[in-house]
C-alpha cells in the first residue's frame, strides 16, 4: 500500500466521525419576523446641523417647480415666429403683391415691400421702401405701414408713399379713406398728424414739421394705370410725374420753359416719347438724350 491510499483512509476515518445536528427550524415564526421586517418603517437619522439645509433645498426645489408649472399652464405653447417675406421691384418695372389679408399692394422700380406669410392676431404690419401704391382692405385690425422714421396707420383706405433715400424725404398721397401719421418717436394714441382725401403729407427725416397740401389724386396713381391727366400743369411738374412712371431721368435745361403750362390727357398708355413728342408741338422744345438720361432745351 503506498502513502497515497493511507492518507485517503485517514480522510475517510475523520469524515466518519463528523456529526452534523439538525437545526430547528419554525416556518410560521420566521415568515412573521420577515413580514415584520418589510413593512416596518425605517427612521434615517441626519445630523442636526444638516437639516436646515436640507429644509432649504427642498422648498428651492419645490419653487423651481411651482415657476415651471405656472410658465407651462400661462404659455403651454410659445407662439410662432413669424415668416417675413421681401419683395423688390426690378429696375424698369413695377411688381403687384396681394398680402394675406387679401390687400393689394403696388410697388414702383426698385421699391422694396417686407410683409409677414400670415399676419398676427392684432395688427397687419407692413415695411416699405421707394415708391408703393396700398388698397387696404377694411378690417378691425389696425394696418401698418412701417416707414425709415415714422408709420402710418389705417383701417382701410389707399393711398401713395415714396420714401426718397438720398434727400431723406417722405411723401405720403391719401385717395380714399384717412390715415394717421405717427413718428417712430411718439408712444401716445394721439398721431402726429390726421389725413383727408385728396391730401398729401411731404416730410423729411431730420425735421418735425409735416407738411399738408391738397393735390390731385390722379397725379399719383399713373405710374399704375398709365393713364396721365395734366390740367394747367407746369412743364416741371409734368416731367417729375414722368420720371416717376417711366423710371427715367428728365432734366429741364430752358428756366422759361420749366414754368410753361400744358393741359392735356393721355388714356391710351402712350410711350414717354410720344408724350413728350405731342407736349412739344405746342411748347417747340428740342430733346436729347445722353447716357440714358432726357434733357429738355
Amino acid at each position: 500500500m503506498d502513502n497515497n491510499e493511507i492518507e485517503d483512509n485517514d480522510c475517510y476515518g475523520l469524515i466518519g466521525r463528523i456529526h452534523f445536528k439538525p437545526v430547528l427550524y419554525d416556518k410560521k415564526e420566521n415568515y412573521e419576523r420577515l413580514k415584520e421586517r418589510i413593512s416596518g418603517s425605517r427612521k434615517i437619522l441626519f445630523p442636526e446641523r444638516n437639516i436646515r439645509s436640507w429644509k432649504y433645498f427642498a422648498v428651492a426645489v419645490s419653487f423651481a417647480l411651482f415657476v415651471v408649472s405656472v410658465m407651462h399652464f400661462v404659455d403651454p405653447k410659445p407662439r410662432n415666429e413669424l415668416v417675413w417675406y421681401e419683395t423688390t421691384a426690378v429696375p424698369d418695372a413695377k411688381t403687384k403683391i396681394v398680402l394675406p389679408d387679401s390687400s393689394v399692394v403696388w410697388i414702383n422700380a426698385n421699391a422694396c415691400l417686407r410683409y409677414p406669410r400670415s399676419f398676427d392676431d392684432d395688427q397687419r404690419k407692413v415695411n416699405v421702401s421707394g415708391e408703393a401704391f396700398f388698397e387696404v382692405r377694411k378690417d378691425k385690425k389696425p394696418f401698418i405701414v412701417q416707414l425709415e422714421d415714422f408709420y402710418i396707420k389705417v383701417l382701410g383706405t389707399s393711398f401713395n408713399v415714396i420714401t426718397e433715400e438720398q434727400s431723406d424725404k417722405t411723401i405720403i398721397t391719401l385717395l380714399e379713406g384717412r390715415i394717421a401719421l405717427f413718428r417712430n418717436d411718439n408712444k401716445t394714441d394721439m398721431p402726429d398728424k390726421l389725413m383727408m382725401p385728396n391730401q398729401q403729407a411731404v416730410c423729411y427725416g431730420s425735421m418735425r414739421d409735416i407738411v399738408v397740401s391738397t393735390v390731385k389724386p390722379e397725379t399719383v396713381t399713373s405710374w399704375i394705370t398709365g393713364v396721365f391727366r395734366f390740367e394747367g400743369s407746369t412743364l416741371e411738374e409734368i416731367t417729375g410725374e414722368l420720371q416717376q412712371a417711366f423710371h427715367v431721368k428728365i432734366h429741364i435745361e430752358n428756366e422759361i420753359m420749366r414754368q410753361k403750362t400744358f393741359t392735356a390727357v393721355f388714356e391710351d398708355k402712350e410711350t414717354l416719347d410720344e408724350i413728350l413728342s405731342i407736349l412739344r408741338i405746342s411748347a417747340r422744345y428740342s430733346i436729347e438724350r445722353r447716357q440714358g438720361e432726357i434733357y429738355i432745351k
